[in-house]
């Protein structure tokens, strides 16, 4: 890492490694010319992916399977995908739905069990008429972008998601190392997180190379800045000069001045192309393409690490049970919602690093029996700036967290220019309807823009009073529209 001056995380929503690379080496037979930093002993030697054919990949479609032990009905995992929102419509997602979609039960047992990741086909049942959709999964070539960067730089396939909870804790986890026991998106309440993020630690430092730390969001919307809503801690207006569009992402991209750390945010709402489901995967390759075209073709490549990963599985389907054995991160969290400990992870999802420090063909993990989630991003930045203890976040997750800084291998920048684009079909992607009814959270977004304008959290009344004004995707657009907005961000 003494090589980077510029980190940069790209976070998208809602997709589980299977859903997104799962066949990424599928026709290598998960034997690609691999790469992997030295890894624990009994780690697996070839890319844990999935295969088109011969392999136990499946989910039961009777409930009986889990209730009375009975032969399974067995439906397939597999490609298929012939519509780029599948799965549609978006999967279960809350807590307890996700704890079935791991063990088959509403209540997770103590330990990993030989049941583990077999729940999905039966939950996603619940909801759609086409269950099996749930368990499709996009090939390379529908990919195109992630699937050439994972190629032509680095893939872990065991990066999990910090809790196997929502969109709002896992990027708490993130920025602040912890969800302070939350697992849920709402009943919202940004207060919830009113603690120091990393962004707050960062000001004020000295990196190793004698030059003041710098960072900023960017976002692809043009209503808000979803990071900068969630946590109070930066909504004071000395920091709104932190805060900007990706125009100006790209601009300070092509002239090098980037800062220390930069955390990249799509649109979730405004033209959706954050690919949470149903949103239309084009809209967000086409949104990796245009990060990673500006990071490359900028004056501080060789100086650069990219990071494109996403917060949570959002309900799809993976075949990697997640650790158990998480370290709780605080007190608030050994107690936390619904009694869960924060003692064991989220289901993997994808994590692509790009750097041209970084050999082709690398499959990266952790070096040590902890595996690699959110809050390696925290532990990576704390031992590339040298961030002292009395100043670094205070999560013990962080201080159990290993970093990826292992994947930077190459002494000398490569000077090739891997030629990486779009589907020849990206123009045929779709916004949603404005008709359609906003996912969960984008109802969690309306709801903590209510707290900020109030300064305070809301009763069960007021929350019921936004989710009354906002029907339609059209009724969410109007609301930020009408100046709500501008109350976050400056």
């Amino acid at each position: 890492m003494n090589k980077i001056r510029h980190l940069v995380v790209l976070m998208l929503e809602n997709r589980s490694f299977d859903n997104i690379a799962g066949y990424l080496y599928a026709a290598d037979n998960n034997r690609p010319p691999i790469n992997i930093p030295p890894q624990p002993a009994g780690s697996p030697t070839t890319y844990e992916g999935l295969v088109e054919k011969g392999a136990d990949f499946w989910n039961p479609g009777n409930q009986e399977f889990f209730t009375a032990q009975a032969a399974p009905k067995q439906i397939p995992v597999g490609t298929g995908i012939t519509d780029f929102t599948t799965p549609n419509p978006d999967p279960e997602e809350h807590f307890n739905h996700m704890t079935y979609q791991l063990f088959g039960s509403y209540q997770p047992p103590s330990s990993s069990n030989p049941g583990q990741m077999k729940g999905f086909y039966l939950d996603y049942a619940n909801k759609s008429k086409k269950p099996e959709d749930i368990l499709k999964c996009y090939s390379p070539d529908q990919v195109p972008v992630i699937s050439g960067l994972a190629r032509n730089y680095a893939i872990c396939d065991r990066w999990f998601a910090s809790s196997p909870t929502q969109t709002w804790p896992n990027r708490a986890f993130a920025h602040l190392g912890t969800a302070l026991g939350k697992v849920n998106n709402w009943p919202n309440d940004p207060f919830h997180y009113n603690i120091n993020t990393i962004f707050n630690v960062l000001d004020g430092l000295t990196a190793p190379w004698d030059q003041r730390v710098t960072w900023g969001i960017f976002t692809d919307s043009p209503l808000l800045w979803f990071t900068r809503l969630q946590l109070p801690k930066l909504w004071n207006p000395a920091l709104n000069g932190h805060f900007q569009g990706f125009d100006a992402f790209k601009r300070r991209a092509a002239e090098g001045s980037l800062p220390t750390y930069s955390f990249v945010e799509p649109d979730f709402i405004h033209n959706p192309n954050d690919e949470h489901p149903p949103h239309d995967v084009r809209l967000g390759e086409q949104f990796i393409y245009e990060v990673w075209k500006a990071v490359s073709s900028g004056k501080g490549w060789n100086e650069s690490l990219l990071l494109i990963t996403y917060d949570e599985h959002g309900g799809c389907y993976d075949h990697v049970a997640p650790p158990f054995g998480a370290v709780p991160p605080d007190d608030a969290s050994r107690h936390g919602e619904l009694g869960f400990g924060f003692d064991r992870f989220g289901v993997r999802v994808p994590a692509v690093a790009v750097s041209p420090y970084i050999e082709p063909g690398t499959v990266f993990r952790s070096t040590t029996q902890v595996p690699l989630d959110h809050t390696s991003i925290l532990a990576t930045l704390r031992d590339w700036l040298q961030i002292p203890a009395s100043v670094m976040l205070p999560s013990a997750r962080i201080k159990a967290a290993p970093t990826f800084s292992n994947i930077l291998t190459l002494s000398e920048p490569r000077s090739d220019h891997p030629h990486i684009e779009p589907g020849q079909d990206a123009a045929a992607a779709v916004s949603p309807q404005a008709s359609a009814e906003p996912n969960d959270l984008q109802k969690s977004i309306a709801m903590a823009l209510e707290c900020k304008r109030l300064g305070r959290s809301l009763a069960m009344p007021e929350i019921h009073e936004v989710l009354s004004k906002i029907p339609t995707r059209e009724h969410l657009v109007d609301l930020f529209r009408q100046g709500i907005s501008g109350l976050v961000g400056g």
